[in-house]
């Protein structure tokens, strides 16, 4: 059952319409020469009533998040097989100041640093650490679109690679 619930709010939510309001990304040379990342998007749910969605989009978001996150350094923790779900997701979840937020550090011993804030009127705020921008990516998904596209056939195109010599 609760593995229909989580599949509902996924069709619920992808395709929803947003409006990206900002993106800002920065990296930051460490005192041991790693760069840190830092990513934060803030979107407008252009939803009729967008209040209905946050918890759809927060599990959504917070799957992506969990999906495409890295093993952590030490890797003792990390559960290949693991699978997001609505237990994990609930782990996360509270209320602050009014807004729903979920927050996570490390979830199965991967790196998940993402903390993902939905107010009422549906503006959303992801921030995350040392994930590159992989939060454009979960916003890509949200709408519903493809990140890769086909190329139609194009023999000129294709000739010219056959012609390339590798040296």
């Amino acid at each position: 059952m609760k593995e229909l619930l989580a599949y509902k709010l996924i069709e619920d939510t992808i395709g929803i319409s947003i409006e990206i309001i900002s993106n800002e990304y920065q990296e930051t040379p460490s005192a041991f020469g790693e760069i840190i990342t830092h990513h934060k998007v803030v979107f407008q749910v252009q939803e009729k009533n967008p209040d209905v969605f946050a918890i759809d989009i927060l599990f959504v978001l917070s799957l992506m998040s969990f999906t495409f996150a890295d093993p952590s350094y030490s890797d003792i923790y990390f559960i290949p097989d693991e699978e997001w779900n609505l237990s994990i997701f609930m782990e996360g979840l509270q209320f602050e100041s009014g807004n729903l937020v979920f927050s996570a550090d490390y979830i199965c011993g991967r790196l998940v640093n993402t903390d993902i804030e939905f107010r009422r009127g549906g503006k959303v705020k992801i921030t995350t650490r040392n994930r590159g921008k992989d939060a454009d990516r979960w916003l890509f998904h949200l709408q519903g679109k493809k990140h890769i596209h086909y190329i139609p056939h194009n023999s000129h195109f294709i000739e010219g690679l056959l012609s390339l010599k590798i040296s």
